[in-house]
Parts: structure tokens; C-alpha cells; sequence
């Protein structure tokens, strides 16, 4: 599996020879973006739909995203646009599997994260604050890709607290440096506290991380 991120909670994935994008924000540099196949759009928020309209075009891609989300991408005149429900699973290609879970963001009317099954099981959470449903994923996610920003979702404590109730082999922070700050190394302290012992990978910008 290959991850690049592109800032904010955006990032370039490839598994078993398809090439996913998430989240891709206002400011995202679409040009640094490569091939997509899909685009997988956590909720509504301009944050993480920005860049959709644009992208799905240029790249000619697939996008997947919650009803608000799927009736937003057919409002722009997107035709190759698919929805996706809470704990609905689509079969992609070459036997990857997408699996929506819906996540704690009251301020959007159809927040998920996705659960993404290739040669690796990696799980984005989009916006979320700490939810006990996050403990039905445990044992069941390789690479965890987890807010810290505490900017209408959650902060380094109650990231923490996720990694604590999914127990994932790796942890990608994100949603932090674009719109608002975090701290990684406060993210490491709170595990500290809670002797989680886990491999936290904090990514550089246009970084490439293969696993």
C-alpha cells in the first residue's frame, strides 16, 4: 500500500492496483495529484468536498460519498458519482473493498469514515470526535488515519482515545497544519499516559509512505 498526503485530512492511496483520493480540500495542489480512480468524500464540508468538482474531471474518476455528498456531486453535474450508507460495503476493483462507518461531526448531516480492505485494511476516519462505535473496529485496522486538530473534531486526547479503542498498527495524524494547528508529540504523550504502544508515522507534506 502507498499514502501520500496532501495536507489537511487529503490523501493519495493505492492498494492492489487502485488508486484512491480522499477529502480533497479548496487549496489541495491538484497538480502534484496523480491518477485516481476514486474519490472518497468523508461529508459535505467544503474542507473535504473542495477540490470534487475539479478532480473528478480532470482525473476522470469515481465518486463515492454519503447521500449529502452524492447529491451534491450530481448537483455539479458529476455523472459518475456512487452513494454510500452507513455500514454499506462496495466492491471497487481487484478485490478492494470500501466500507462507510458513520462518525461523531454534529455540525454535518452525514459524517462517515471509510474502512478500506486491500493488501492492507486502512481506516480514515474523516471528522470525528471519540465514539464507542470506533471499538467495533477493533483489531480490524492496520493503518489509522486519525484527527488531532481539535477543530470541530477531535483534538490529541480524544484521538488518543480512539487509537485506544481501535488498537491499529499505525497512525497517521491528520487535519491539523492547513486549518488550524495539533501536535503530534502531544498525541504521543497522551498515549504515553495510556502505555498505548503503537507506531505513530507523522507524514510530510507530498510525502510518499509505502507499508
Amino acid at each position: 500500500m502507498k499514502i501520500i498526503w496532501y495536507g489537511h485530512a487529503c490523501f493519495w492511496i493505492e492498494t492492489k492496483g487502485v488508486r484512491l483520493l480522499i477529502d480533497p480540500y479548496p487549496e489541495v495542489d491538484d497538480d502534484r495529484i496523480g491518477d485516481v480512480d476514486y474519490i472518497l468524500i468523508t461529508h459535505e464540508h467544503t474542507d473535504h468536498y473542495g477540490k470534487v468538482e475539479l478532480l473528478s474531471r480532470l482525473r476522470d474518476a469515481t465518486v463515492i460519498g454519503p447521500p449529502t455528498v452524492y447529491m451534491m456531486a450530481v448537483s455539479d453535474g458529476i455523472t459518475r458519482a456512487r452513494e454510500i450508507e452507513e455500514n454499506q460495503t462496495l466492491e471497487l476493483e481487484n478485490g478492494v473493498k470500501v466500507t462507510a462507518v458513520y462518525m461523531e461531526h454534529p455540525s454535518s448531516q452525514y459524517p462517515v469514515g471509510y474502512l478500506v480492505e486491500g493488501d492492507k485494511r486502512l481506516f480514515h476516519t474523516g471528522d470525528t470526535y471519540s465514539t464507542p462505535v470506533l471499538q467495533r473496529l477493533r483489531g480490524k485496522v492496520d493503518v489509522l488515519m486519525v484527527p488531532i486538530s481539535g477543530r470541530s473534531t477531535a483534538n490529541e486526547r480524544e484521538a488518543a482515545q480512539i487509537i485506544e479503542d481501535i488498537r491499529p498498527r499505525v497512525v497517521i495524524p491528520m487535519h491539523y497544519g492547513v486549518y488550524g494547528t495539533g501536535s503530534v508529540e502531544k498525541l504521543q504523550e497522551e498515549l504515553k499516559k495510556r502505555r498505548i504502544w503503537v507506531m505513530v508515522r507523522p507524514m510530510a507534506l507530498y510525502e510518499e509512505l509505502t507499508l
